[in-house]
């Protein structure tokens, strides 16, 4: 007679089939939830990514203007806790009319920059930003940085332009809108 030493199936524990009820409460990170609202569904790529306009294609640029605003005071953003785009900071405040106003802006300032030779879009700035503008030809001689234009909401012309430099950037010059940046373009090419 041969007698079985392991355990047949039927002799095992069982299981116990109910687990403890426990409440569990889940409260979103804000940082989380303001990295999904940001985050751009879906990515575009490098070669998407040539305007503005390809950027927009968050949360925060599609919701409702009041939903976005809603969410970024929530999360306390006006206190600097969150990453925005500048449009979105200066909406908060009361400086700019609308997300579609800034968007319109954006627009322009391509046409205008991307219009004229050397002039290269840059979809690579922090979370939820637009973009920037280098004027590839000020990348000569020793200067390692070239010339730049980017939005700001550090004042209400919106741009700001820095110049081509080599080591520890300059201050950034202000410019009063897209007229004051094509005024200002002869001279901005020249560094």
């Amino acid at each position: 007679m041969v007698h079985q030493t392991e355990c047949s199936p039927e002799r095992r524990t069982p299981l116990p089939t109910r687990r403890p009820q426990t409440d569990v409460h889940v409260e979103p990170v804000p940082r989380l939830e303001w990295s999904l609202a940001t985050e751009a569904h879906p990515h575009p790529t490098s070669h998407d990514a040539t305007a503005p306009a390809s950027l927009r294609r968050s949360w925060i640029h599609t919701a409702p203007q009041r939903k976005v605003l809603d969410l970024y005071r929530r999360l306390d953003g006006p206190a600097g806790l969150l990453p925005a785009p500048w449009w979105l900071r200066a909406l908060d405040r009361g400086e700019l009319a609308s997300r579609a106003a800034a968007f319109a802006l954006e627009d322009d300032v391509h046409r205008l920059l991307t219009g004229r030779g050397g002039w290269v879009f840059v979809p690579w700035a922090g979370l939820g930003e637009s973009g920037y503008w280098e004027y590839a030809p000020s990348e000569r001689e020793a200067r390692r940085a070239p010339t730049t234009v980017s939005f700001t909401d550090q004042h209400t012309g919106w741009l700001h332009v820095l110049p081509a430099h080599a080591e520890g950037a300059p201050a950034p010059r202000r410019v009063r809108g897209l007229h004051g940046l094509a005024a200002a373009l002869a001279e901005v090419e020249s560094w």
